[in-house]
């Protein structure tokens, strides 16, 4: 009896043992995951904020005459993103130019650091990039050409920079890649990048600007997530489509409410011999 009444009491003691230990366990175990977790959360979130975009122009922006504002990226955008490695994007579409025989008609400046032209003959956007003076102290300006800009059609215009390297996309697809001799200069007094107006006709829309390189696979999803099938940019806003739509009215569904129209009389009636 004494025996039972033993192995009773050490098994209610190994019991109380474990359930103890479990519930010191249990709190442990949870305020781990919960740690864990919001470490997860935090990373995401930084990770997708790094990744998204700044729209700095929704457009459409008249290129001739820039109105309200020519600036396409603003000083403050271009001080925080705009440094060593960056992606600039942007639609337009251009109608025109004074003269097609020009080499370049200005499009874009960014003082201090490049300038963009238009070759409608050629159909060619001229990069012109100044650079960091190297150990002679030669900056000379590099002219990088850009290919298949058509005119009268939107496009979206792609470049993504980092350090010497610069990629160049037409409609989401890489169309070149340059190693420039000396980096861009960094800017020190920050300007905006503006449009020139006065110049070249029609307009630019979507402009956005990531503080890192972008891959290829990256432009392509933006372009195809800020454009339509036939590659114009998703300008308006969500009830845009409903402002063409017209309410029928219902006291006058046959559309002639005016009454009995006047007639004319016969003397006054002109026949058209070729009806």
């Amino acid at each position: 009896m004494n025996t039972i009444q033993g192995m009773w009491t050490s098994t209610q003691a190994s019991f109380a043992q474990a359930a103890s230990n479990q519930t010191l366990f249990l709190p442990i175990v949870g305020s781990v995951i919960g740690v864990v977790l919001i470490a997860l959360i935090v990373i995401v979130a930084l990770r997708f904020r790094e990744g998204r975009a700044t729209t700095t122009l929704t457009g459409p922006l008249d290129l001739y005459d820039p109105k309200p504002s020519p600036i396409v990226v603003s000083r403050d955008v271009v001080a925080k993103q705009m440094n060593a490695s960056y992606t600039l994007s942007f639609y337009v579409t251009l109608d025109a130019v004074p003269d097609m025989r020009a080499a370049a008609t200005p499009l874009l400046t960014w003082p201090s650091i490049m300038m963009v032209g238009y070759n409608a003959a050629q159909e060619q956007l001229i990069w012109t990039i100044q650079q960091t003076p190297d150990s002679n102290g030669a900056a000379n300006p590099e002219t990088v050409t850009l290919d298949e800009v058509p005119m009268q059609k939107w496009t979206q215009v792609t470049m993504a920079l980092q350090g010497r390297s610069l990629d160049m996309f037409v409609d989401g697809q890489l169309k070149k890649s340059v190693l420039l001799d000396n980096m861009p200069p960094i800017p020190q007094s920050v300007a905006s990048i503006t449009v020139v107006g006065g110049g070249i006709m029609g307009q630019m829309a979507v402009a956005q600007v990531w503080p890192r390189r972008l891959t290829v696979t990256e432009v392509y999803n933006n372009y195809v997530d800020t454009s339509d099938s036939q590659g114009r940019p998703y300008i308006g806003g969500f009830l845009d489509p409903l402002k063409n739509i017209s309410i029928p009215n219902l006291f006058c569904p046959g559309g002639n409410c005016a009454g009995g129209q006047p007639a004319a009389n016969k003397a006054q009636t002109w026949d058209f011999p070729y009806a």
